[in-house]
């Protein structure tokens, strides 16, 4: 139990100091954004209580609006994501979604299948980016660039969850 609560701490600080310092300044083309640390409450254990993922939410995204001068528009767009996650683990059953016997461990595709690893991570990435970019315009007057943006920017976070994932292959039973 230590063991995972340090590895998410250190998942956490290290993508937070990521997306504030570096990628924040990184310019994509199509003026798409590089949001990675919502891997951070993606990969959190998946028997953590849903409290408890709603606050890392709102810690993660305030933490990085901190670093990134813009206020409360990523931590509302991670806690927004945190609710999600928690909606999809209590609605998916183990067998709907191919779990071994027990919910424990991270979700992960050795844990969970990569076909249900792949859509929890998109519908979790591509709800938050919807968020963040729709609360960043403030408005339905250019829904469509905001879509644009959001799927955009889904994409490539999208890539940098499966890029991490098969590269640093964490183990899949983090009790």
């Amino acid at each position: 139990m230590q063991t995972s609560i340090w590895k998410n701490l250190i998942r956490f600080v290290f993508l937070i100091l990521l997306q504030g310092m570096v990628l924040e300044h990184i310019d994509l083309p199509g003026n798409l954004h590089c949001i990675i640390y919502p891997i951070a409450i993606l990969l959190l254990p998946m028997q953590t209580s849903a409290v408890l993922v709603l606050l890392c939410g709102f810690a993660v995204g305030l933490c990085v609006d901190l670093l990134c001068e813009i206020p409360g528009l990523n931590a509302a767009a991670a806690t927004f994501m945190a609710f999600v996650r928690v909606i999809y683990f209590r609605t998916k059953t183990r067998r709907d979604t191919g779990f071994d016997n027990d919910l424990s461990g991270t979700p992960l595709p050795s844990q969970m299948g990569w076909g249900s690893f792949v859509s929890y991570t998109f519908l979790c990435v591509i709800l938050f980016h919807i968020a963040y970019f729709l609360i960043d315009a403030f408005s339905f007057k250019n829904i469509l660039y905001s879509l644009y943006l959001a799927v955009g920017s889904s994409l490539v976070c999208i890539v940098g969850v499966m890029l991490a994932v098969t590269v640093f292959k964490p183990k899949s039973n983090t009790r």
